[in-house]
C-alpha cells in the first residue's frame, strides 16, 4: 500500500471541526490504496477533549503527535479563542479595524504583521520535522492542510527538500472570505503574495467547496487548484434522541457574523401566533452562543424558548441532532464560499435541515439530498413557515423529508478520500514529484 504523510494542527480528539478533515481521509484512505500517517500537536495541558475519539481508533492509521516540541507547547498562551466551542462564556463581536480611529487602530493593525499567524517562527522547526517523517514513513505525497497557514508553508518547505509532491488544502479561503474580511487592506494584499508563491510551489491545492474554487480560479491560481470536499464518515453509529418539545437544533458555535437571529425571530413569530411555551418548541444551541442572540432572544420575549449548552461530545451531539425536527444551518453574513462543516454532521444524522446561507452550493446540496431548504436571511415568512411545518409534521406523526441515499453517498468521506487518493495518484505520477 502507498503512503501519504498528512499534516493538521487539529486532529481529534480535540474538538475543533478543523481536524475532522484530516480524520476522515486518514481513515478512508486506505480503501483506496493509500495508507496515511498523520503529523499533528498533542492537545494543551487542560483542554477539554472528545471522549467520542478514541486513539488507536483509525484501522490503518499512524498519528504521530509532534507537530509541536514540548518547548513550543509549553509556551502556548492560555487565551480564549472566541469560537472555542468548549467555553461557557457568550461570543461578542468586536468593532471593525475600519471604525477605529488613533491609536485603537494601530494596535489593531499590528496584531496582522505576522501575515501567515504569529507563530511564523514555528516554520523552519515544524518543516524538518516533516521532512524527517515523510523520510521515515515512507511517504510519497505529503498533504499539508491550514488553517494554520504555518502548516502549509512548512509543509511545501518539506517537500522541497526533500524532493516529494505536496498538496496544500486550505479548508477556509486564505487571502478572502470572512477572518480576511476583518484586516487591513495591506494585510490582505501581503497574504495572497504569500498565498500565491506557497500554491505555486505545492503540486496540487485543494479547497472544500466548489465556490471557493471557483473564487481561486478567477484570481488566476485555476490550474490547480481542486475541490475535494470533507464529507460525512458513513460509519458513524448513529442514536437519535428525540424529546418531547419539537426542537431546532444548532451544531457549534455562534461568533462575529454567525449568529440565529433570523431563527431567533423566526421562533417568536410562530410562539406568538401559536401560542407555544417551553414545553412545545425549543431552539437549541449547541456550542458557544452570541451574546447578540441572547439578548434578542430577551427582547422578543422567548428567552425560556431559547437554550444553549457548550458543546458536546461528537457522538452525543449527533443524537440530538438526529431527533431533532428542524438542524438550523447558518452562514458567515454575506460570505458564499464556506461550507459549514456542521452541514455533513446534519447530513449523516439525515435531519431535516433549515439553511439561512447565501450560499447557492448549499441549496445544491439539499435540493440534490432532499434534506431540506435555503432561504435569505429577510425571508421571514418562509422561514417561520418551515418551522410550523416542523410542527404539523411532529403532531401528524409523519417524517419532514425523504432524504435521497444516492445523493447523500456521494457526499460521504469515502468518495472525498477517493477523489484525494486519485489526486495523490496524478501527483505522485508527475515528474514535478
Amino acid at each position: 500500500m502507498r503512503r501519504a504523510l498528512l499534516v493538521s494542527y487539529y486532529f481529534p480528539p480535540r474538538f475543533s471541526v478543523g481536524g475532522k478533515r484530516a480524520y476522515r481521509f486518514a481513515k478512508f484512505l486506505p480503501e483506496h490504496g493509500w495508507a496515511a500517517t498523520v503529523l499533528t500537536a498533542r492537545p494543551p495541558p487542560g483542554e477539554r477533549l472528545d471522549p467520542s475519539f478514541a486513539e488507536g481508533s483509525l484501522p490503518a492509521g499512524d498519528v504521530r503527535r509532534g507537530y509541536l516540541s514540548e518547548a513550543e507547547l509549553a509556551r502556548m498562551p492560555r487565551r480564549a479563542l472566541g469560537s472555542d466551542g468548549t467555553l461557557e462564556a457568550p461570543t461578542e463581536a468586536a468593532p471593525p479595524i475600519a471604525r477605529r480611529r488613533g491609536l485603537a487602530r494601530l494596535a489593531a493593525e499590528v496584531r496582522y504583521v505576522p501575515v501567515i499567524g504569529p507563530n511564523t517562527g514555528r516554520v523552519p522547526a515544524l518543516a524538518v520535522r516533516v521532512a524527517r517523517l515523510a523520510r521515515e514513513v515512507g511517504a510519497e505525497v505529503i498533504f499539508a492542510s491550514g488553517a494554520p497557514w504555518e502548516t502549509v508553508l512548512a509543509g511545501v518547505l518539506a517537500g522541497r527538500a526533500i524532493g516529494r509532491p505536496v498538496v496544500v488544502d486550505f479548508r477556509d479561503p486564505w487571502s478572502f472570505g470572512p477572518v480576511m474580511a476583518t484586516r487591513p487592506a495591506w494585510s490582505r494584499a501581503a497574504a495572497a503574495l504569500v498565498e500565491r508563491a506557497v500554491v505555486g510551489a505545492a503540486a496540487a491545492f485543494t479547497v472544500t467547496s466548489e465556490m471557493t474554487r471557483d473564487a481561486y480560479a478567477e484570481r488566476g491560481i485555476e490550474r490547480r487548484v481542486e475541490c475535494i470536499r470533507t464529507g460525512f464518515d458513513p460509519d458513524a453509529a448513529v442514536a437519535p434522541r428525540r424529546g418531547e418539545a419539537v426542537t431546532l437544533v444548532h451544531f457549534g458555535n455562534c461568533y462575529s457574523e454567525r449568529t440565529l437571529a433570523p431563527f431567533v425571530r423566526a421562533l417568536a413569530a410562530v410562539a406568538r401566533r401559536r401560542s407555544l411555551g417551553p414545553g412545545a418548541i425549543r431552539l437549541l444551541n449547541l456550542g458557544r452562543v452570541a451574546k447578540s442572540d441572547l439578548r434578542l432572544a430577551e427582547e422578543l420575549g422567548v428567552s425560556r424558548l431559547f437554550e444553549h449548552r457548550t458543546v458536546l461530545p461528537y457522538a452525543e451531539g449527533l443524537g440530538i441532532i438526529a431527533g431533532a425536527d428542524l438542524a438550523l444551518l447558518t452562514g458567515f453574513g454575506d460570505e458564499p464560499h464556506l461550507l459549514p462543516g456542521k452541514l455533513y454532521d446534519y447530513l449523516l444524522a439525515r435531519a431535516p435541515i433549515l439553511a439561512v446561507s447565501p450560499s447557492p452550493e448549499v441549496a445544491r446540496i439539499l435540493d440534490a439530498t432532499r434534506l431540506g431548504w435555503t432561504h435569505a436571511a429577510g425571508d421571514a415568512a418562509a422561514i417561520e413557515r418551515r418551522i410550523e411545518d416542523a410542527l404539523d409534521a411532529r403532531a401528524a406523526g409523519r417524517p419532514l423529508v425523504e432524504p435521497d441515499c444516492a445523493a447523500l453517498s456521494a457526499l460521504s468521506a469515502r468518495a472525498s478520500a477517493g477523489a484525494l487518493a486519485g489526486l495523490f495518484e496524478r501527483v505522485a505520477a508527475s515528474p514535478r514529484g
